[in-house]
């Protein structure tokens, strides 16, 4: 009997959670996230979706709500994705960098769809648990506050590959595509209680630079003439850089350890420009393969669909590709949801973030939402409609970054106008403060001119974060894994760290950085001061 009343209770709570999308526990919708990899947010609304064709983000837009101020909770892959799964700030889950981030049993929203009567499904890219990565990544995040400038990057370049019938070119996405497509149409079509898929790409994250060799990241920009036809050239910018000696000293490093410090055209950074957003337009061809397999097979009037991606790409605005920065081309990911309940050719402005997925995802389902969660439903946003036990929004979002390719910890609050980034513990690294509704390219810091501002906004992050104590720790963390890796290379310690992804610049005086290195393992929290502004 006692097991009956819980059930009844558990019932009635979960038709309460669904009321006001319409639906009962009996009718749930069907959930669909489509998750890629570096895709910029700015290209999924006006003015930045007319540079490239994308007909079913434009689709979903339409059919559905684009929010325009979407964000991820930290610019790089693993990070991201904690934050996106657990629902829960960077700081919270210690995800420092792509090599650390959740405990491979950690509980997920899609945990609690699996517990609550759906049948889920993941396919893809994961990327959210510790432990991945290249040895060169985490290497660079460790060691990202020793006083020595090494590029870790290749230069970024092109690569066109096939015809104009080249459709398939990140054949793996594809294949992801493929699976995913034919699980919808055998296996989600026949299933008795509504179900959760997960789909998650790589594009258009850039590709491994194979001429770099093995320890290479991902800095070629590679389609087709098909995708390239995609683009309207004559839209492509070629964004304004500041002068090298006018950046800030945090934004300088990111350039110079992504290898973007030489000399480049402006035929060389618009076709790199093209090119990723033709990796987009095929990204978007993937989404639509998706769609369709809902619509074709009727499931799609049941079906809330989900698309965004873990973090975005600079393509070489602020002289910086990749990610790692809390500048818009990184940091603003694309955030659209369609499906029963949520209205249609809604755009909403509220700045939003990747944490709110979670308990978004656990009010399409009507399930009871477990404490501790550092977002926020956006239901009642998309639906027009308030949840009696939905907390409003606050207006505000938190990004944070402790990886590689930056070095010092950054903070990013972005509410209304302004976007305020802090580092370090707020002192050693000077802020800086962007009013994106007077400068959207981010070249004006006018952090001196509004002095107030800038305490108001440390004020608030302050209350969400005790930044100084957290970048601490992670310089903590940084030291003594590197110490455990170097301790348990031994002999092989000099051979190894001078064939990571640094080696050209490493080689050039292999023993002087290694003892740089040797002088930084010994340094005192005072010693530390003027690291960030070498």
């Amino acid at each position: 009997m006692r097991m009956f009343r819980v059930l009844m209770l558990l019932i009635l709570h979960m038709n309460a959670h669904c009321m006001y999308l319409n639906w009962t526990s009996h009718d749930r919708p069907n959930i669909v996230m489509l998750m890629s990899d570096a895709f910029d947010g700015r290209l999924t609304f006006s003015p930045g979706n007319k540079v490239v064709q994308l007909p079913y983000i434009n689709y979903m837009r339409e059919m559905g709500a684009v929010f325009l101020n979407s964000y991820t909770n930290s610019p790089i892959c693993c990070p991201s994705r904690a934050a996106m799964w657990s629902g829960q700030f960077v700081h919270l889950t210690q995800a420092w960098n792509n090599y650390k981030c959740l405990d491979p049993n950690a509980t997920t929203w899609m945990n609690h769809l699996g517990k609550s009567g759906y049948h889920t499904h993941s396919m893809g890219k994961l990327d959210y648990t510790s432990g991945h990565h290249s040895v060169s990544n985490r290497v660079e995040a460790w060691t990202r506050d020793v006083p020595f400038l090494l590029r870790q990057e290749g230069r970024p370049v092109t690569d066109l590959v096939g015809d104009t019938s080249t459709k398939r070119v990140m054949t793996k996405d594809w294949n992801i595509t493929d699976a995913a497509v034919q699980w919808i149409r055998h296996t989600a079509v026949s299933l008795a209680q509504p179900f959760a898929l997960y789909v998650g790409l790589n594009l258009p994250h850039p590709y491994h630079t194979d001429s770099l060799g093995p320890t290479a990241g991902g800095s070629t920009f590679r389609t087709s003439p098909y995708w390239l036809n995609k683009v309207s050239y004559d839209q492509v910018s070629v964004p304004k850089w500041l002068r090298v000696e006018d950046m800030h000293p945090v934004d300088y490093y990111s350039t110079f350890t992504k290898n973007c410090s030489g000399h480049f055209t402006e035929e060389e950074i618009r076709n790199i420009r093209a090119f990723y957003y033709a990796m987009c337009a095929e990204t978007d061809s993937m989404l639509g393969e998706v769609i369709d397999s809902l619509r074709d097979t009727g499931l799609l009037s049941r079906t809330v669909v989900l698309f965004t991606s873990d973090h975005g790409d600079l393509a070489m605005e602020h002289r910086q590709f990749y990610k790692m920065s809390m500048f818009e081309g990184s940091s603003h990911v694309p955030l659209l949801i369609m499906g029963p309940g949520v209205k249609t050719g809604f755009e909403i402005s509220l700045p939003v973030s990747l944490v709110d997925i979670y308990p978004t995802v656990l009010d399409l389902a009507g399930v009871p939402q477990p404490g501790g969660l550092s977002g926020h439903s956006l239901i009642p946003l998309v639906s027009g409609v308030s949840a009696q036990s939905a907390e409003p929004h606050p207006g505000w979002v938190l990004s944070e970054y402790h990886g590689c390719n930056a070095n010092a910890s950054t903070y990013m609050l972005r509410i209304g106008e302004w976007k305020y980034i802090t580092y370090a513990d707020g002192l050693t690294v000077l802020p800086q403060l962007f009013n994106l509704s007077k400068d959207e390219s981010e070249l004006r810091n006018v952090a001196s001119h509004f002095p107030d501002v800038c305490q108001d906004l440390d004020k608030l992050l302050r209350t969400v974060v005790d930044y100084p104590s957290v970048s601490q720790a992670v310089h903590r963390y940084n030291k003594q894994q590197f110490l455990e890796w170097k301790q348990n290379l031994g002999d092989r310690y000099s051979q190894i760290i001078a064939n990571l992804r640094w080696h050209i610049d490493w080689q050039k005086d292999a023993k002087s950085n290694e003892r740089v290195i040797e002088e930084w393992l010994k340094l005192t929290k005072r010693q530390k001061k003027n690291i960030y502004n070498m």
